[in-house]
This record gives structure tokens, C-alpha cells and sequence, in this order.
């Protein structure tokens, strides 16, 4: 896998939303997925920002975030999201397991 493609998955994009998210073809995000050519260093700063976003956002919700009062079927579940600059794609969803990540580090201290 390569670190683009890893990058993708980290800030729940899928190649389409990639494409989208950075206002490129398809195909070129194919190409860097494949490891064929390489993403501008900008489309990097991107995916940071991205990724800087979703870490945020989790953080945000593990401080209110209790593991233990939440059903277990409900915590494989969770999503969280930034109402002021909404994530795209599966964005809610690495937010949310970030959050509940954090909250269960927290709770052991």
C-alpha cells in the first residue's frame, strides 16, 4: 500500500472523494494510489489539513464521550462531525472512532 493510499484511508476518503476533496481526476488519484506518480506536495498539505480536522473533531467529542454509559452496539457506531466545517466522505466516522480511541486512553490515564 502506498502512503497516499494509506493517507486516504486515514482521512476517510474514498479515490472518488479523494478526487473530489483535492479537485483532480480520477485518474490521478488512481495514479498516486498505485504509486505510478507522485502527489504534489500541496495535495499533501491538503490531506494534512484533512487529517488535522478529523483529529480535532474527535478530541472535541471524546471529552464528552463516556464508553462505559453507551450501549457497545452504539460505540461500534459512533460518528462525530465538525458543525462548524462538516467532514466529507468518511470523515464522521474515523472522527468518531478517534473519539471514543482518545476517551478510553483518557479513562485509563
Amino acid at each position: 500500500m502506498t502512503t497516499f493510499k494509506s493517507a486516504l484511508a486515514i482521512c476517510g476518503l474514498s479515490l472518488r472523494e479523494a478526487a473530489d476533496y483535492l479537485e483532480v481526476s480520477y485518474d490521478t488519484c488512481k495514479s498516486w494510489s498505485q504509486g505510478r506518480n507522485a502527489p504534489p506536495l500541496g495535495v499533501w498539505r491538503d490531506l494534512a489539513r484533512r487529517y488535522k480536522q478529523i483529529e480535532e473533531t474527535g478530541d472535541r467529542n471524546s471529552v464528552d464521550l463516556d464508553p462505559e454509559t453507551i450501549p457497545l452496539r452504539q460505540l461500534n457506531n459512533l460518528q462525530a462531525d465538525d458543525p462548524d466545517d462538516p467532514l466529507s466522505g468518511h470523515g464522521p466516522d474515523i472522527a468518531g472512532a478517534m473519539a471514543l480511541l482518545l476517551a478510553l486512553i483518557d479513562e485509563d490515564g
